[in-house]
C-alpha cells in the first residue's frame, strides 16, 4: 500500500484503479480523491478501538465541514475541493459515508431492502454520484445519470459486502436485510461464519444472481452521450460483475476472498471502456 493519502484507495491493480485509469484525465484526480476518502473511512471502521474510530469519525465530519466553508486541511480534501465548481451543494454529500460508518460501528442491524439500499446509498452511492459529477465535468448530470450513479454505488456495495460476509460476520455485523432471512425460515442470530445451512446458502445465491442482474442492466440508465462521459462507472460496473461471478458465497462462506486476476481486470475495463468511447 503506498504512503500517499491520495492513492490509498486506488492502489496499483484494484478494481477502482482500472476505472480510474479510463475516465477522463481530467477527471481522475478527483476521481483518486474520492476513493481515498471512501478508503480512509472505511479504515477508520475497522480501527480496533470503537473509542478511536468515533474520534477520528468525528474529526471528519469537522474536516468535511471546513471543506464546504472552503477551508479543508486535509490533503484529500484539499484535493476535493475543486469539486464543488461541479457539483455544488451536492458537495454536502461527503457526509453521507460517515453515517453509514456510525451504522457499521453501532453494527445496526437492516430491517429491509429499503434500509438496506439507504445504507448503500450513503456508503457508496453519494460517493458514486459526486464521481458522475467529476466525469460529467461541466456538463449538469441528467436524470438519468444521477440513476445510474445511485444505482452503481449501491451494487458496489451489496457485491462487496456479499464479498466479505465472512468478515462482517466474524465482526458481528449481518449486512443483510433481516426479513429476507425470516421469510426463508432463518433465525438471525443463528447466522456464524463458520455455519452455512441450505436455507442460508440458498438466500445468498439469490441475492447473487439479482446483483448480477442489476449489474448487467445499469448501462440502460445511460444514452449515448452519457455513457461516454460515465465511462468510469461503466468500467466500475463490469469491472464489480467480474468480481460477483468469482463469489461462492456457500461452501465455506468465502473463507478465501474472492479476486479478480490481473488479467481480467485490464480486458474487461479495456473492452468496456472501448465500447462507452
Amino acid at each position: 500500500m503506498t504512503d500517499d493519502p491520495l492513492q490509498q484507495g486506488t492502489p496499483p491493480g484494484s478494481l477502482r484503479h482500472f476505472a480510474v485509469i479510463y475516465a477522463a484525465e481530467r477527471a481522475r484526480p478527483l476521481l483518486m480523491a474520492l476513493y481515498a476518502y471512501e478508503a480512509a473511512i472505511a479504515e477508520t471502521v475497522q480501527a480496533s478501538s470503537h473509542e478511536v474510530a468515533h474520534t477520528r469519525l468525528h474529526w471528519w465530519r469537522g474536516e468535511i465541514d471546513r471543506l464546504l466553508g472552503g477551508h479543508p486541511q486535509h490533503p484529500v480534501t484539499r484535493a476535493l475541493e475543486p469539486l464543488r465548481e461541479f457539483a455544488g451543494e451536492r458537495l454536502s454529500l461527503l457526509h453521507e459515508p460517515l453515517v453509514a460508518a456510525d451504522i457499521d460501528l453501532a453494527q445496526l442491524a437492516l430491517e429491509n431492502a429499503r434500509q438496506l439500499e439507504a445504507y448503500c446509498f450513503r456508503a457508496s452511492g453519494s460517493l458514486q454520484t459526486l464521481a458522475a459529477h467529476a466525469s460529467s465535468g461541466d456538463a449538469s448530470l441528467s436524470e438519468g445519470e444521477l440513476d445510474f450513479a445511485r444505482r452503481l454505488g449501491s451494487a458496489v456495495r451489496r457485491t462487496e459486502l456479499l464479498r466479505d460476509l465472512r468478515r462482517h460476520l466474524a465482526s458481528g455485523r449481518l449486512p443483510l436485510p433481516l426479513d429476507a432471512l425470516k421469510h426463508a425460515g432463518i433465525d438471525p442470530q443463528s447466522v456464524h461464519p463458520d455455519t452455512m445451512t441450505p436455507a442460508f446458502g440458498a438466500v445468498l445465491l439469490a441475492m447473487r444472481d439479482e446483483l448480477r442482474r442489476e449489474l448487467r442492466q445499469l448501462p440502460d440508465a445511460l444514452d449515448r452521450t452519457s455513457r461516454t462521459r460515465q465511462r468510469h462507472g461503466l468500467v466500475l460496473a463490469a469491472l464489480h460483475a467480474r468480481l460477483l461471478a468469482r463469489i461462492e458465497p456457500i461452501g465455506d462462506l468465502g473463507r478465501t476472498r474472492a479476486e479478480v486476476p490481473g488479467w481480467a481486470k485490464l480486458w474487461t475495463a479495456w473492452r468496456t471502456a472501448l465500447r462507452a468511447a
